[in-house]
């Protein structure tokens, strides 16, 4: 009877066609579900994996047994293998947690590393921010942070690089910093060594203008750096959707390695299932054999090995296959677990956990960040209500300036409304004057050229007077000539002379009106010159007084032409050469009457003493003529003397005029200077304002500090009166027990001593209590009350409830 072959023994195919013994397997949950792995156990096959170091067993295990071979394992008993496989199992469970451990510490420092890399970049960018705002736009950005594949001398390099990079950023937005500071140092040294305030208005509107400027051009270069930020962060939206997608990918296609996994396991499942049973119906076909009868086993001994040969093979060839399986199989558990570590490693770099993130430095900033923010909006918050009431308060001052302003428009446009009227009144009136001299000017124009007219007609009536003149001449000395041809008329001849005379007279008279005509040609070019002038000065208020002395000259300058002239002699002076040359020809028809010329002698004697009279009554005439002539120019002085002085008046006014006109534009000017100065000193008020409530809070706050401070410190001096007290009883205890006294007599002492406490005050433990508070019926001493009047801290030691000078009252005990 054979035995049939032992089933769980460990079996290491490699390939050759025979082996000593068959390997115990596993169940088939655990060799599909554990981790068992089908790999010969050889000691030169264990290698340690790499960047670990050598484990040492954490638990104490047995000292190391002999290595096992693997051809003779019929040698060993089935405990020491199964001891043997649970040594290698420790040792294997040992290696995993060492494995996990070290990869956590890894995954821990590769996020440190990475939290370090978005801190490091954070405060690059801020930094470079900074500049961009400060400085330039066109900063040099500091390299980028190298990937984890660098080499060292690479890190070397970007961080010696990176360091000058932010360096030379610093170094600009401090320089920037110490010459904005320095400005402001020489600014307000120049404004307190002014006096003047006009000029410190000049300095601080100029350092505003300035700053306004700067702040226009950094809100500038603000903007073009927030586009930049904003075409970065959408760039880096992009490469997030892009990374996720990768993920999305990666996770999608584990997911079919995972699928397929699963159906080769299933498939090997059914292999090995079909695989024991074979194995099962060989096993059992040797036993059916040896129950059959003798003969039939002699008959088949030859057939036998034949039929036991072919299982034999068939078997070696499914061990074959499974082990071939086996070796894929592990070959894609390896192939999913390096790829779960892939994904847990993308994930840890992509995805953190709420924890980790919590516990890193940079969520805690932003959580600071966040808390200091909050205070921020509320204080800005209160800060605005402020600002709004201020604003309110300000809106109303500038109602109440506007309502002002407003009054003072509509007083100034009423008083310039009335002025406006009187002068309009004024130039109505002027115009109106002006009209009626220009009436008078056009009338006197008419006269002169009626009286030119005239004048012309008495100068061709003279001129025809002068032929007649030269023609009576000639006749006269034709006379003559008759008259030395006949002697007998010497008379007449005297008449003659005389008459010649007469003409000589009347040639002066005429030559005298010529020289006064030729003096009337400059004086009437001087009277045009001052027309000219009359009529670029009409305008002025002064022109009717001009203008009446002009009239009165014009009238007296025709006065004196008109009797200057003479117009009436020189008419009774043409009738009498008229007269005459008619009696010449009637002497001419009585020359040789002798009655008739002693008649003519007569008569000419006569009118000789007519003419005589009548010169006489001439040069009395002319003479007063002369006088009357001679106050009329005397008047006429003291006109234009009077209009010289009117011109002179004029010219004062006119100065003073545009005197009062500049005194105006300057006041003018002065008030929007005023305006402009009043909104500057508003809003330095509102500055100073903001600096004042600034500085009250700040007060308040260091009040409340220093009433804390102050309450510590009281509670630490009554802490350490207490232990002094504490500590003076217990040394007077000590000292009664030690000189062994009775201790009833030192209860008794000690009761004494807390009444008495109780007697004394509660705040300084010192003096007894005199006084009360009779809002809280408190009491205390005096100087602890007085103390509280004094630094005006009024509220109770004990209750906090406020009192004053009259709540304090005396007790006594």
């Amino acid at each position: 009877m054979t035995t049939p072959p032992e089933k769980r023994r460990l079996k290491h195919d490699l390939g050759e066609g025979s082996s000593s013994a068959p390997i115990s397997r596993p169940p088939l949950k655990k060799r599909f579900t554990g981790s068992y792995q089908m790999q010969p156990v050889t000691p030169t096959a264990e290698k340690a994996p790499p960047l670990v170091e050598p484990i040492e067993p954490l638990s104490p295990s047995p000292p190391p047994a002999s290595p096992i071979d693997i051809n003779n394992l019929h040698q060993y008993t089935k405990a020491e293998l199964l001891q043997r496989m649970r040594l290698e199992k420790d040792k294997l469970s040992q290696y995993e947690k060492r494995y996990d451990a070290l990869e956590e510490r890894y995954l821990d420092k590769e996020i440190q590393q990475s939290l370090l890399r978005i801190d490091w970049s954070l405060i690059q960018s801020e930094i470079t921010f900074m500049t961009q705002l400060l400085v330039t736009v066109e900063a040099t950005q500091p390299p980028a942070v190298p990937t984890r594949q660098s080499s060292l001398e690479q890190q070397k390099e970007w961080n010696d690089a990176n360091q000058m990079a932010i360096k030379q950023l610093c170094t600009k937005v401090l320089t920037r910093l110490q010459t904005w500071s320095q400005q402001v140092e020489l600014i307000e040294h120049n404004f307190r060594s002014q006096h003047d305030v006009m000029q410190q208005r000049l300095i601080v509107s100029d350092w505003l203008q300035n700053e306004i400027q700067d702040l226009q051009t950094s809100y500038k270069r603000g903007q073009h750096v927030l586009s930049d930020l904003q075409k970065n962060l959408e760039s880096l939206l992009e490469q997030t959707d892009l990374l996720k997608g990768n993920v999305a990918i990666v996770k999608t296609e584990l997911d079919a390695a995972k699928a397929r996994l699963e159906a080769s396991v299933d498939e090997l499942n059914a292999v090995c299932k079909r695989q024991d049973r074979a194995k099962y119906q060989q096993e059992t076909k040797p036993k059916q054999a040896t129950e059959d009868i003798a003969p039939v086993q002699k008959k088949k001994k030859k057939v036998v090995p034949v039929t036991s040969d072919h299982p034999q093979t068939t078997l070696e060839e499914h061990q074959l296959i499974l082990s071939a399986r086996e070796k894929e199989l592990d070959q894609l558990k390896r192939d999913r677990q390096l790829l779960l570590r892939e994904e847990e490693r993308l994930l840890s770099m992509f995805s953190l956990t709420e924890d980790r993130l919590a516990e890193t430095e940079y969520v805690k900033t932003l959580k600071l960040s966040i808390e200091h923010y909050r205070d921020r909006c509320y204080h800005l918050d209160q800060r605005r209500i402020e600002i709004e009431r201020e604003t309110d308060r300000i809106t109303l001052a500038r109602q109440q300036l506007v309502e002002q302003m407003k009054s003072e428009k509509i007083a100034q446009s009423m008083a310039m409304e009335g002025e406006m009227r009187r002068l309009e009144n004024d130039l109505t009136r002027i115009r109106g004057q002006r009209d009626h001299f220009q009436l008078m000017v056009e009338e006197q124009k008419t006269k002169e050229s009626r009286e030119r007219e005239a004048q012309d007609k008495m100068v061709a009536f003279a001129h025809q007077g002068k032929q007649r003149v030269i023609a009576l001449m000639g006749r006269i000395e034709r006379l003559k000539q008759t008259q030395t041809m006949a002697g007998p008329l010497a008379t007449e001849f005297e008449q003659f002379q005389q008459l010649k005379e007469k003409t000589e007279h009347t040639r002066l008279l005429l030559s005298s009106l010529e020289m006064m005509e030729r003096k009337e040609r400059p004086q009437e070019a001087e009277v045009a010159s001052l027309k000219q002038y009359l009529d670029n000065w009409k305008h002025h208020p002064s022109i009717l007084a001009y203008d009446q002395l002009l009239l009165e000259s014009q009238q007296l300058s025709l006065m004196i032409e008109f009797f200057e002239s003479n117009e009436g002699h020189l008419l009774e002076s043409i009738d009498h050469v008229a007269s005459i040359y008619n009696k010449l020809e009637e002497q001419q028809k009585k020359v040789f009457d002798i009655a008739h010329k002693r008649d003519q002698a007569t008569k000419l004697q006569a009118e000789k003493m007519k003419y005589a009279q009548t010169f006489s009554q001439l040069t009395s005439d002319k003479e007063k003529l002369t006088i009357t002539v001679q106050k009329l120019r005397a008047t006429k002085e003291a006109r234009q003397e009077v209009i010289k002085q009117l011109t002179e008046k004029e010219k004062a006014l006119e100065q003073q005029v545009s005197e009062k006109e500049e005194t105006i534009c300057k006041l003018r000017r002065t008030i929007e200077e005023d305006k402009t100065d009043l909104e500057d000193i508003n809003h330095l008020c509102e500055d100073y304002r903001i600096s004042i409530e600034q500085n009250e809070l700040m007060v308040t706050e260091l009040q409340k500090m220093l009433k804390e401070k102050q309450k510590a410190l009281e509670e630490e001096n009554k802490l350490q009166q207490q232990t002094e007290e504490s500590l003076e009883k217990l040394k007077r205890k000590w000292e009664k027990i030690a000189q062994g006294e009775n201790p009833a007599e030192q209860q008794l002492i000690d009761e004494c001593e807390e009444l008495r406490a109780l007697l004394k005050c509660s705040t300084c433990r010192q003096r007894f209590r005199t006084h009360i508070l009779i809002r809280c019926m408190h009491t205390f001493c005096k100087h602890c009350i007085d103390a509280r009047l004094e630094t005006r801290q009024r509220r109770c030691p004990t209750c906090s409830e406020p009192f004053g000078a009259n709540d304090v009252k005396n007790f006594y005990l």
